[in-house]
């Protein structure tokens, strides 16, 4: 399907947990995806224990079935193996742009991307407070003087592990939301059905 002027679909998947043996799973789905958007966002837990020989599978499938550009952050299951800068280094060799902190440009959207399975969000978001092992943790993950972006064309994406997911982009935790929580906050928070 043509791209139309001045709108960017983009598709969200999450936790897909390819197994070694899931050659061709994904296939219908990115085939399903390349049709209905312009970008495809991957928001963690790519792989299920983060062996190279996962990604592998993730990237033969990515790269004979998704004709769209894509961005992903790794999750907690692509980290657990040890292997995370080689299951990284197979999605980039695949085409797959893999943010961790950083940003990149699709489509004219920015995108920032980062793991994100741990700290949580809004009140409920791990402060820089206690053991030096948690302040050092919370400020290497806190963005300093990111300007990479100046208009409102910016996805904020991660892998959150650490609460409750839906199948609905809004969550409500405790007595508020994230999409709440950016609202109040000024950015777009639109929810992405499933």
């Amino acid at each position: 399907m043509a791209m139309t002027p001045g709108i960017v679909r983009i598709a969200a998947m999450s936790d897909i947990h390819v197994s070694k043996t899931g050659q061709g799973a994904l296939a219908s789905v990115f085939a399903q995806v390349s049709e209905r958007a312009d970008v495809l966002v991957m928001c963690g837990d790519l792989t299920d224990y983060g062996l190279p020989e996962e990604a592998r599978v993730l990237a033969r499938d990515v790269g004979t079935a998704l004709r769209v550009p894509c961005v992903t952050v790794l999750g907690n299951h692509d980290f657990e193996a040890g292997k995370a800068d080689e299951v990284r280094q197979i999605l980039t060799d695949a085409g797959v742009t893999v943010l961790d902190g950083d940003a990149c440009e699709l489509q004219g959207v920015g995108f920032a991307g980062v793991k994100g399975f741990c700290g949580g969000f809004g009140r409920g978001a791990l402060g820089p407070w206690g053991e030096d092992i948690i302040k050092l943790f919370v400020r290497e993950k806190m963005a300093e003087g990111n300007t990479t972006f100046t208009d409102s064309n910016v996805v904020l994406f991660l892998h959150g592990a650490t609460a409750p997911s839906t199948c609905d982009f809004d969550l409500s935790y405790k007595d508020y939301s994230w999409a709440d929580w950016l609202a109040k906050r000024g950015f777009h928070s639109p929810r992405f059905p499933c």
